[in-house]
């Protein structure tokens, strides 16, 4: 039977999920730590990074939590006009290198 908290009823699922992703997280963490011998290997990966996953770490910044609440806080406060504002960075950025 789910708790009764401050906010709400605790959702055993959630909690669950959460600690899952909280120990996957430092799992990864710590295994990367292990690779890491020198300060090459810390600040430049010792030149092993291929670029898919230089292609996938650029994405993981641009789709990151703090852009999908912003752009979830700019649609409903904007409407669709703050649809379109959330995309109209990619639209200016290819054009900023010709």
């Amino acid at each position: 039977m789910p708790t009764q908290t401050m906010i709400g009823q605790a959702n055993p699922m959630a909690i669950l999920f959460f600690l899952l992703f909280v120990i996957s997280t430092l799992g990864i963490t710590y295994f990367a730590a292990k690779k890491t011998k020198t300060t090459k290997d810390f600040y430049a990966a010792g030149r092993s990074v291929t670029g898919l996953q230089n292609g996938l770490a650029l994405a993981g910044d641009y789709m990151s939590a703090a852009s999908f609440l912003g752009i979830a806080g700019l649609v409903s406060t904007r409407g669709y006009d703050g649809l379109i504002y959330s995309v109209g960075w990619l639209v200016g950025w290819p054009i900023s290198y010709i």
